[in-house]
């Protein structure tokens, strides 16, 4: 099922392809969790869809470096390259991940740290970014505010708590 666009922050609209539920979480979990990186190409074309016509870029959301190491996969670069090849749109590695970043898979709110992310200059004009799961937006408004005015949305993989 696809998850209606919705506002993080204060002016992110967020387009998920699918509702955080039964199959697309499971490929979802897939990709995250068991390094299963041919997953992306599932869930790329409901992404591409779901990109604002104005894009001229996508910028992943990177995995914290420690558990890109312990699982051996990082879901938001791979989700964006399976978008930049359908797409053509040229991916933009702007955000330095962090050393470690606390886990927020099944936290409220009130029990997420902040995130750390640095962008590694400001984003493009056009810029989309990409992350595997939106839950709360507190990810991709960080990114967005570090990454400046070139970003115009954001589109993910599943939506949770839709």
């Amino acid at each position: 099922m696809e998850a209606p666009a919705r506002m993080v922050g204060e002016h992110l609209i967020v387009r998920a392809a699918y509702v955080h539920t039964g199959l697309a979480k499971r490929i979802v979990h897939d990709l995250k969790y068991r390094g299963l990186v041919g997953r992306a190409a599932i869930l790329a074309p409901g992404m591409a869809a779901n990109l604002p016509v104005e894009a001229t870029s996508l910028v992943p959301i990177p995995r914290s470096l420690v558990r890109r190491l312990q699982i051996g996969v990082d879901p938001g670069l791979e989700l964006g390259l399976a978008v930049s090849r359908l797409t053509g749109l040229p991916l933009n590695r702007q955000l330095a991940p962090p050393l470690w970043q606390a886990r927020h898979a099944g936290k409220g709110r009130d029990r997420r740290a902040p995130v750390q992310l640095r962008a590694r200059k400001p984003a493009d004009p056009g810029a989309v970014i990409v992350d595997d799961v939106v839950t709360t937006g507190a990810t991709l408004t960080a990114a967005a505010a570090v990454l400046g005015p070139g970003v115009i949305g954001a589109v993910s993989a599943t939506a949770a708590g839709v």
